[in-house]
């Protein structure tokens, strides 16, 4: 078969007629000659040894030709961006130490939210989104949260209308900015205030003892989360040190990740 000696052939005319050539092979059917213009002036110019070079180079030279031919589309609306918060936002390593909190001791979220607000930072974007839908269903924490991310929270349930609160009842303002009460015996209220090394004795020597077992598992969590900040260090230290043949070593080991783990996001979100 010949191949097309019309010069004047539309461009895409001239695309499907190599389209053919392609599919049916340049050892069957001659490239076409090229339009007149851009295409026979690259043929001319830069003249290819074999059909199939000669095809390849028409090819590529017609798909500039199409692209640089498209028009651009109507411009998107701008979107106009949340309000400034001056607030510096919470570091990369708290993100991190959030995500440990959530899945390891979702006991110190709440203290971690607070700590975030008190402060005087903002949430880091990447976690405004998380923290918003994962309390969608509890008024006080979503508003908690939404204090935490400031302007940009309230942006992206404007935008995303999921993330915003579905609890029937309304937050309860005055437990905003406090930390919720958790189940302590009375024996124990004394040790969250007591000096540093006194609550770091009476938990380690209860669990080296025998006096806390496996059954005030509970309590303990309760207590570690709530005890006095200064106090972590020494509890963290001396839990750590408790006999590993002890029936409590398990909850010993527990007991001062949770220690290390809540000091640590303290340390991490002090006031800048």
């Amino acid at each position: 078969m010949t191949a097309i000696d019309a010069p004047d052939i539309t461009l895409t005319d001239y695309w499907r007629e190599m389209v053919t050539v392609a599919l049916l092979g340049t050892d069957r059917r001659d490239p076409p000659l090229p339009p007149t213009g851009g295409l026979a002036d690259l043929a001319a110019d830069d003249p290819q040894p074999t059909p199939s070079q000669r095809l390849l180079q028409q090819v590529s030279g017609c798909a500039v030709a199409q692209r640089a031919g498209v028009l651009p589309g109507a411009s998107a609306k701008l979107i106009a961006p949340p309000d400034d918060d001056p607030r510096p936002m919470t570091p990369p390593v708290a993100t991190t130490t959030w995500r440990r909190v959530t899945g390891d001791w979702p006991v110190l979220e709440d203290e971690w939210v607070l700590a975030v607000i008190h402060s005087g930072r903002r949430l880091a974007p990447e976690l405004v989104v998380p923290l918003l839908a994962r309390y969608r269903a509890d008024a006080t924490r979503h508003a908690r949260a939404l204090v935490a991310a400031g302007p940009l929270g309230k942006w992206m349930i404007e935008w995303s209308p999921r993330l915003a609160c579905t609890a029937k009842n309304r937050p309860v303002m005055e437990a905003i900015g406090e930390l919720p009460e958790l189940a302590i015996v009375p024996d124990l209220l004394p040790v969250l205030w007591a000096a540093p090394k006194q609550a770091a004795h009476t938990i380690a020597g209860g669990l080296s003892s025998g006096v806390f077992g496996l059954s005030h598992r509970a309590v303990l969590i309760n207590l570690v989360a709530r005890v006095n900040p200064a106090s972590l260090p020494a509890l963290g230290e001396a839990i750590g040190h408790v006999d590993p043949s002890l029936p409590t070593i398990g909850l010993a080991f527990a007991l001062a990740d949770l220690a290390r783990l809540r000091h640590r996001m303290l340390t991490e979100l002090e006031t800048p």
